[in-house]
């Protein structure tokens, strides 16, 4: 029977920890070269534009990879927030102990911005001697990040069947067994899921389930990354890193994320959500399958603000034609990404965030040189913001 591995990373000595039947310690890792072998292994380095919202996790001595899925929330591998599996006596320490790495694709060489944890949980099905279900877990961060576009998730299974290509990434082993390059992000694109059978590892209802005999794939460290395929024209994520062969040579496996709607909503409502006002209490309306309070009404989008704490979104953005107004992040690209009478104003690459449009809603962003000249507060960075002209 083939051994079976979690991919996961000790910093502290750069060991690499692999999973069969308990823990087991492997050989040293190299830190990263200055000019790293192409892997995740096999695939292609990135920059911070690619995907900024894959993140690197360091949960005490471990590293594993996550993705932001709403401001609040990030979404990972259950193993890789489990206090059995990773070494902790608790979920409180474990959770003490989380760092969330932004903006870097080499946490070895630089942090990036760290955010920690209010909280972890692991899918309560969860059961590192049944490999093959229920591995997915969340941190919640402990404030939002409002400057970068979260990624949206596929919760329908009808949308991704075998066959399914998609583009994975991690910031794991580069090589086989483990070894090679540790800590930088890579992506591998148009890998193709196959039957779950054909591997002998489980069923095509709970994962996604990956050749990797051509010697492309995850491997340790990847634990938690995404999988992310185009549907309807949007890149979703439709499973997260789970396991695979002890040497990364053979098949690799991730949880489907559609399959664990239940878990993920209890914790993240907003996931599922709305379809139309209607279902939405008083006088909210529904946006992106979220109830939000309606625009320039206490609270809402527009609304005139002083802290972050006036904003049902927690932005507080600042602008040079007409002060402080409710916020939240968009993307420049996605000119569905903010509600009718509102522009997404672009501040770095895709990342932007919604503002009244010129003309419309109660905001003059004429005059005063115009709306290039706007500044908007995201957090504790001023972000320099342009309309993006067609």
């Amino acid at each position: 029977m083939t051994a079976m591995r979690w991919p996961a990373l000790v910093l502290g000595v750069l060991v690499v920890l692999v999973v069969l039947g308990g823990l087991g310690i492997a050989g040293p890792v190299a830190a990263s070269p200055a000019d790293p072998p192409a892997s995740i292994i096999g695939g292609t380095s990135t920059t911070v534009a690619d995907f900024p919202s894959v993140v690197a996790l360091t949960i005490g001595n471990n590293l594993c990879t996550g993705t932001l899925i709403t401001p609040l929330w990030v979404l990972t591998a259950g193993h890789c927030v489990d206090p059995d599996v990773v070494g902790f006596d608790s979920q409180d320490q474990l959770t003490a102990s989380v760092q969330v790495h932004f903006h870097t694709v080499s946490v070895l060489q630089s942090a990036g911005t760290v955010v920690g944890a209010a909280a972890t949980f692991k899918d309560p099905l969860f059961n590192k001697a049944r490999l093959g279900s229920n591995d997915i877990g969340l941190i919640k961060l402990a404030k939002a990040v409002t400057d970068v576009v979260p990624a949206a998730i596929n919760l329908d299974p009808a949308m991704a069947p075998v066959g399914t290509v998609v583009t994975l990434i991690g910031y794991g082993s580069t090589q086989q067994s483990g070894q090679g390059t540790v800590g930088v992000q890579f992506a591998l694109k148009n890998r193709t899921s196959v039957s779950c059978s054909s591997l002998s590892i489980g069923t095509d209802t709970n994962l996604l389930c990956f050749s990797q005999a051509d010697n492309k794939g995850t491997c340790s460290g990847d634990s938690g990354g995404p999988s992310f395929a185009v549907i309807g024209g949007k890149s979703l994520v439709v499973g997260v890193t789970s396991f695979g062969d002890q040497d990364c040579a053979e098949f690799g496996a991730d949880t489907r994320v559609d399959v664990e709607q239940s878990f993920l909503v209890t914790h993240i409502p907003e996931l599922v959500g709305c379809s139309t006002d209607a279902d939405c209490s008083g006088d909210r309306s529904c946006f992106a399958h979220s109830c939000i309070a309606q625009p320039f009404s206490p609270s809402g989008l527009g609304t005139v603000c002083s802290t972050a704490a006036d904003c049902e979104s927690a932005l507080c953005a600042a602008s040079s034609q007409d002060g402080k107004r409710c916020s939240f992040t968009c993307s420049v690209s996605n000119t569905a990404s903010c509600p009718d009478g509102f522009d997404c104003l672009q501040s770095s690459g895709d990342v932007g965030a919604c503002w009244p449009a010129e003309g419309g809603g109660c905001c003059d962003v004429s005059g005063g040189g115009g709306p290039t000249a706007m500044l908007l507060g995201l957090g504790v960075a001023v972000m320099a913001l342009r309309r993006k002209r067609g």
